[in-house]
């Protein structure tokens, strides 16, 4: 008898830890898969913004200017790069260096190309967008700067009689993301995919330095790149509490909270100053990038100096 109890005893020791592990087992699958799927809802933009009906939005609406005297441009010295005579069909002046326009004006002040973005917006109208595709000719990269979703394709078409080799850099001049071979008259293709939270993209010709074209990360439908006059609008915002982001890519970023009711319209005014410009710390040292008496030709101050 006390043996059949023993035996007993025994036969029935391995089925609870059986049952034990087999628990232990099905609680590490759900955590595992509850982490699994977190990590693909933060990590994927479908599932960072949904998109949704509003109604009675709200608008924010104004004007980025550039107050101060105009920042010197960036030049670059022609005789140093290849392709010559082609690159210096456009921004060039009487003494053969590329000059880059950065900062393009209206007559009162309005700044073109300032990036405006409203953060934590988790639903609200669809999130469609123009695809990217960056024009390069006579050396130079058409627009000046793009918006990007993550992950997006973009087309270069090099329509130059000569190769282009662009690299694509995260954060500025910092960790590339790509490499793109450009080939005479053809039409290539590219994807960015940033890594963590950067949001800045600057792509530049490996063989023509003064070749770039720059990018700023969207993560929804509400942001406004500025035109010539500086105006922007941005729509059919669900009421609540976002971060304003205004970005150009020599200035530093302006960040502010802004609270929009429904219906509500918010007039906003932006103001970068001239003499806090940020230029990529490689164009900062002493290799003749920035010239104080550098011009395009055919510009008003162009005109005044004989141009």
């Amino acid at each position: 008898m006390f043996k059949v109890i023993k035996l007993g005893l025994a036969k029935r020791a391995p089925t609870l830890l059986t049952n034990e592990a087999q628990r232990m087992k099905k609680t590490l699958f759900i955590v595992a898969l509850v982490i699994s799927i977190s990590s693909i809802a933060f990590s994927s933009p479908s599932w960072a913004y949904q998109e949704m009906e509003v109604t009675n939005g709200g608008t924010i609406k104004g004007n980025a200017k550039l107050i101060g005297k105009m920042p010197f441009p960036r030049i670059y010295h022609l005789i140093l790069f290849p392709n010559i005579d082609m690159c210096a069909e456009v921004d060039t002046d009487d003494e053969m260096n590329r000059v880059l326009d950065d900062f393009k004006i209206s007559p009162d002040g309005g700044l073109k190309d300032v990036v405006i973005t409203l953060d934590h917006v988790d639903a609200g109208k669809p999130f469609n967008k123009e695809p990217i595709n960056i024009l390069s000719e006579n050396c130079k990269f058409f627009p000046d700067v793009n918006v990007i979703r993550q992950g997006e394709s973009f087309k270069v078409d090099n329509v130059d009689a000569v190769m282009h080799n662009s690299q694509v850099y995260q954060k500025e001049r910092g960790k590339i993301l790509l490499n793109i071979p450009i080939p005479a008259e053809e039409v290539s293709d590219g994807k960015i995919v940033f890594k963590k939270h950067y949001r800045i993209m600057q792509m530049i010709c490996g063989m023509h330095e003064f070749m770039q074209t720059w990018g700023y990360r969207i993560q929804n439908p509400y942001y406004a790149q500025t035109k010539i006059d500086g105006n922007f609008k941005i729509d059919n915002i669900p009421p609540g509490e976002y971060n304003l982001t205004a970005w150009h890519y020599l200035m530093k970023t302006h960040t502010q909270k802004i609270k929009i009711s429904a219906g509500e319209t918010i007039d906003l005014n932006l103001a970068f100053d001239a003499d806090k410009v940020e230029r990529p710390f490689y164009e900062t040292i002493k290799s003749g990038r920035i010239k104080k008496d550098a011009v395009i030709p055919g510009t008003a101050k162009g005109k005044e100096l004989g141009r």
